[in-house]
């Protein structure tokens, strides 16, 4: 087949790759018709860490990417919910399905949980084919009423936008702050005016991506030493209730535990580097809480996917650009740069 593959860092490739086999009997295989480029695979990319792999001291080559939809066309003995043929969704990452943690719903405490896309032990789904494992867990049916752009969304940023927000405490009439706008934290200035909140201020460094959020209905600002003083002058010197950061960056995150109030919460869904930390005196002395970690993609689709099947959450035209497979390379480096105004770049498979 083939396949983006990871090369070493800034060197991911379009070419052959061996065919996946099932891994398990709960396993299936999927043709991918779509997949997308997230935030979090521009850390493979660069070669830096994510969870215990460095990728820039030399790993084995594997095929990248974490969102995808596509069509079953193979499936273990032990896969019930699907058929070949199926459209169907996947969740960004799974754990076995036997254990004891998948078993009772908790999958992010599988042994073996991790996303797609991350080495050649779970190879990612920007490929023409991909090994689902714990396939009754980690598909979903192509949903009534949603878009194949909306399914790619409903992979992981969508979920974990919605993730963050819960974890964020927004109440009717909470000030919010959502820190990186990125798609993930567009989606959460949505999801924040959803759920009540009375001001969104959306903070990023790109004018473009400030504008999306002044069109949802946020206040934006750029992002640097003036933001944190300008939102406690706008907000009387309380700060913001519930602050949802989205980048990652240490910068980010700094400016994101500054901005919220005593009392507040603040929930992290950027991707941290290891040298990224928290200062624990403000949180201790400001009574803040932190709420940090992994969506549980398929376990929050329930309450996510009715809300873009009503048409309130729209998450719309963040897919600025559309490349073919082939093109993958180009992808990135389109995606990795910031140019041309891009949000989200969508993949054409099959």
């Amino acid at each position: 087949m083939k396949a983006l593959v990871f090369n070493g860092p800034r060197d991911i490739r379009y070419e052959s790759y061996k065919d996946p086999e099932l891994g398990s009997d709960n396993a299936a295989i999927l043709k991918v018709t779509k997949c997308s480029i997230c935030g979090s695979d521009l850390h493979i990319f660069h070669g830096e860490q994510v969870m215990t792999t460095r990728y820039s001291e030399g790993v084995e080559k594997f095929c990248v990417g974490h969102e995808f939809i596509g069509e079953v066309v193979e499936i273990g003995r032990d896969v019930h919910g699907f058929k070949v043929g199926d459209k169907v969704l996947s969740s960004a990452g799974t754990g076995c399905g036997k254990c004891m943690a998948c078993r009772t719903g908790r999958p992010l405490e599988c042994p073996t949980a991790r996303a797609f896309g991350l080495d050649a032990e779970r190879n990612g789904g920007q490929a023409e084919f991909v090994n689902i494992p714990n396939a009754d867990q980690t598909l979903l049916h192509l949903p009534e009423g949603v878009s194949d752009e909306q399914a790619v969304l409903l992979t992981d940023a969508m979920a974990t936008a919605y993730f963050g927000a819960r974890n964020a405490d927004i109440k009717a009439s909470n000030t919010v702050a959502v820190v990186g706008l990125g798609p993930i934290g567009l989606i959460a200035v949505e999801l924040a005016l959803l759920l009540g909140a009375s001001r969104v201020f959306a903070i990023d460094p790109v004018a473009s991506r400030r504008a999306r959020a002044a069109a949802l209905g946020a206040e934006v600002l750029p992002a640097g030493p003036e933001t944190v003083a300008e939102i406690f002058e706008k907000t009387q010197g309380r700060g913001v209730q519930s602050v949802i950061e989205a980048s990652g960056a240490k910068a980010a995150i700094e400016t994101a535990l500054k901005l919220v109030a005593g009392g507040g919460t603040l929930s992290i869904i950027g991707v941290p580097q290891p040298d990224v930390g928290l200062q624990v005196m403000p949180i201790f002395y400001r009574n803040l809480t932190v709420r940090s970690g992994n969506a549980p993609v398929p376990f929050l689709w329930r309450e996510v996917i009715p809300l873009v099947q009503q048409g309130r959450l729209k998450a719309a035209d963040l897919f600025t650009h559309t490349l073919p497979l082939s093109q993958g390379a180009d992808a990135y480096r389109i995606f990795d740069s910031r140019q041309d105004d891009v949000v989200k770049v969508m993949i054409e498979v099959g």
